[in-house]
């Protein structure tokens, strides 16, 4: 088909993260002529700027009855080789553990990019294997849905980790190590990533004004709105509130702008990780257990609050395993 001439490559993504690592370590070229399957959390904006892409909505098919849900995912599986022939023979990308991926992959194998502390954590990566009635769910969904996530699986050739913490035994042998800070250095699509992640000038001169940076998280659809909000005051009501900018989550939907009408807040859905390598310092970086805090480099004061801000939290994740991870 004439549509999908150019295409060499596909990627499964739904991490502004992962979508930066794929760019950095295979290169501008491989990037544009790749098919990517995304969701919400890659803004219209980006998506606009991908010559090859299919938006797969995370937020409608689980608004959906869970036995339309589950028709919805089974035509997925059934009919992507007729809507996406490529998909039988195209080297394929990403994630493996998003709602699509299964359907997709069908039984090909695929290089799994890292996302977040998900790829080092045993109890994420065998999540799948506890699932009952195996046999139906793969029929339904595809064959790896109960196989592993994260790299696990056998249909998972290669995984690219950066080392944010000890690599599992399970993934060590098929593990593919890269430093994003040395990655930038080499890359010659510099302007191409910020252009990309619509990062101007003028959003480095704000940045660069402020002296600390709040990494927010979703996790108002666990403790609540009004709890979240009064974690990130109390950290808030130490400086002055022209000092702090708020860097909201891709999938952080919370007005911080009416909560903190004194405080700037940075909405655009940018992989904080590129602010380091694009040489803005703050004194003090602020988060509750998001991963980004790491690639801030050692000048700054790094505050990992962890789950045991919110006793809710605890209950729910329980203790923190990541604190103490090396910088990149």
């Amino acid at each position: 088909m004439k549509k999908f001439n150019g295409i060499t490559a596909v990627c499964f993504v739904d991490s502004v993260y992962s979508m930066l690592l794929y760019l950095l370590v295979y290169g501008k070229k491989q990037f544009e002529s790749t098919y990517f399957f995304v969701s919400e959390a890659i803004s219209v904006e980006v998506q606009s700027k991908l010559k090859y892409k299919q938006f797969l909505s995370l937020h409608k098919m689980e608004a959906m009855p869970r036995l339309v849900r589950c028709i919805y995912r089974f035509l997925l599986y059934r009919t992507c080789y007729w809507h996406w022939p490529f998909l039988k023979t195209l080297p394929i990308y990403g994630h493996d553990h998003l709602w699509f991926s299964s359907a997709l992959l069908h039984k090909r194998t695929m290089v799994v990019i890292e996302d977040g502390l998900g790829n080092y954590d045993e109890k994420w990566l065998i999540k799948p294997q506890l699932r009952k009635h195996k046999k139906l769910l793969q029929f339904i969904y595809g064959p790896n849905i109960v196989k592993g996530d994260y790299g696990l699986t056998d249909q998972a050739k290669e995984v690219v980790l950066t080392e944010l913490a000890s690599i599992p035994e399970c993934l060590k042998s098929k593990a593919k190590i890269v430093n994003v800070q040395d990655l930038w250095k080499k890359s010659d699509a510099k302007d191409y990533i910020t252009s990309l992640f619509g990062i101007t000038d003028d959003d480095l001169l704000m940045l660069a004004e402020k002296k600390v940076i709040i990494l927010t998280q979703p996790y108002n659809i666990q403790i609540g709105d009004d709890n979240l909000i009064e974690i990130y005051r109390k950290i808030i009501d130490k400086y002055n509130s022209e000092e702090v900018v708020i860097k909201t989550h891709p999938r952080d939907n919370l007005d911080y702008e009416k909560a903190f009408p004194g405080v700037k807040v940075y909405s655009k859905k940018v992989p904080a990780e590129l602010f380091a390598l694009l040489g803005i310092h703050f004194d003090d970086v602020y988060t509750i257990n998001s991963t980004s805090i790491y690639s801030f480099p050692p000048q700054s004061n790094l505050h990992y609050l962890g789950v045991k801000c919110h006793p809710k939290l605890i209950e729910l994740y329980g203790q923190d395993t990541i604190e103490g991870l090396a910088q990149n």
